[in-house]
């Protein structure tokens, strides 16, 4: 198990605290973060051992209110309210890490003009086992060996030369575990609909799904080499792919899908701006 230790330092707070943010704490607590290095800022956030944790940013500024790393994890639409409090704290060398959707690097640098460095991350719910991917795009003085070794433990990390994509990231990576949390729940309930029992059709369907994408992140493969693999000239699988690659409309759907929770993640951005 990767260690945050090796090269990640200091003290961090997390304005917010919820599953995004909760499951990247976890792992990095799993992965060998000491907890007596983090404070979290949010009344209603689990508890966990050994954290120390406040209902407001006032109340841990006036416990302690020292922090080198300090990450969003709040909704987007308390930017304004949370900035007006936070950003004289966040002076000096201090990174600030976000990972609100919508909300840019040029947002966040306009928030808190003193900080070292503002770091976009953008990580999804697979982080909490270690199994996720996070974008991530730096501005200012950024430490990079401490940036990956604090992503390190969740997962893949992809590092953007700017966050002009980020919106569609969002869609594409953060929000990417519901759609296909989504497409098993439908394949299964499918199935029940031919006459499968409802446990067996989703734990086929989960381990079906979950095979086919440790098959194709272990081959190397392009996903399109792998199907041939499985399907034969006129058997059954080439039947119901027939069917799913019927006028494109798959694509068009997925296409859809992805643009609508893109132009959301702009949407919020304008409202944590002020504009919406």
């Amino acid at each position: 198990m990767k260690k945050v230790l090796q090269d990640f330092s200091g003290r961090l707070l997390l304005i917010g605290c919820g599953n995004m943010a909760g499951a990247m704490l976890d792992r990095w607590l799993a992965a060998g973060l000491d907890p007596a290095q983090v404070a979290i800022v949010d009344p209603l956030a689990a508890p966990r051992a050994g954290v120390v944790q406040h209902a407001s940013i006032g109340e841990w500024q006036a416990a302690d209110g020292a922090a080198d790393w300090i990450m969003l994890g709040m909704k987007p639409q308390q930017l304004g309210d949370v900035a007006d409090v936070l950003a004289p704290l966040v002076t000096g060398g201090v990174h600030l890490l976000s990972i609100l959707a919508g909300v840019s690097l040029a947002d966040l640098a306009a928030r808190f003009p003193d900080a070292g460095a503002q770091v976009r991350i953008l990580p999804n719910l697979a982080a909490r086992i270690g199994a996720g991917v996070s974008a991530v795009a730096t501005l200012g003085d950024a430490d990079e060996r401490a940036i990956a070794a604090l992503l390190g433990p969740l997962g893949q990390t992809v590092t953007l030369a700017d966050d002009s994509t980020m919106d569609l990231v969002t869609a594409f990576t953060g929000s990417g575990p519901a759609f296909v949390f989504r497409l098993i729940e439908s394949y299964a309930a499918a199935g029940e609909r031919l006459g499968l029992s409802a446990d067996d059709a989703l734990a086929l369907a989960t381990a079906t799904f979950g095979g086919a994408t440790a098959l194709l992140a272990d081959s190397g493969e392009k996903p399109g080499v792998l199907t041939a693999q499985v399907a034969s000239k006129g058997g059954t699988t080439q039947a119901g792919l027939d069917v799913l690659d019927g006028d494109g409309q798959l694509a068009a759907l997925l296409t859809n899908v992805l643009r609508a929770a893109r132009d959301r993640g702009r949407e919020l951005a304008d409202i944590a701006r002020g504009e919406g």
